[in-house]
């Protein structure tokens, strides 16, 4: 059992089916695959336990909580950088999706 978190990411969010989530644990999903060639991040998580699990793609920006990082800050010059580069490496992929900024919280269960 751990403690709330809040994940901020820039990329693709894709909902795992629980085969999907046993291939991302195991490294074998293809999309975990291609993002570690592409040089990008990937974050597993769920909103709390009963609800499916999901993917985050591109670029971890923070995860933030009484057991992860307390504060961040990202200028516009960094920011768009961030973004650039992410929908670059995942369009190299060839990963299916659009990029958006994704904030996601995890309760703990």
């Amino acid at each position: 059992m751990g403690a709330n978190a809040f994940i901020a990411f820039y990329g693709l969010r894709y909902t795992l089916t629980d085969a999907e989530m046993d291939a991302v644990e195991q490294n074998s999903d293809e999309r975990v695959i291609a993002a570690r060639r592409a040089k990008l991040q990937t974050y597993p998580g769920r909103l709390t336990d009963g609800q499916p699990h999901y993917l985050l793609v591109g670029t971890r920006l923070g995860v933030f909580g009484i057991e992860n990082e307390s504060v961040r800050s990202v200028d516009t010059s960094e920011l768009e950088e961030i973004m650039r580069g992410t929908t670059e490496k995942l369009n190299a992929a060839g990963l299916p999706g659009a990029p958006q900024l994704h904030l996601q919280f995890e309760a703990q269960y």
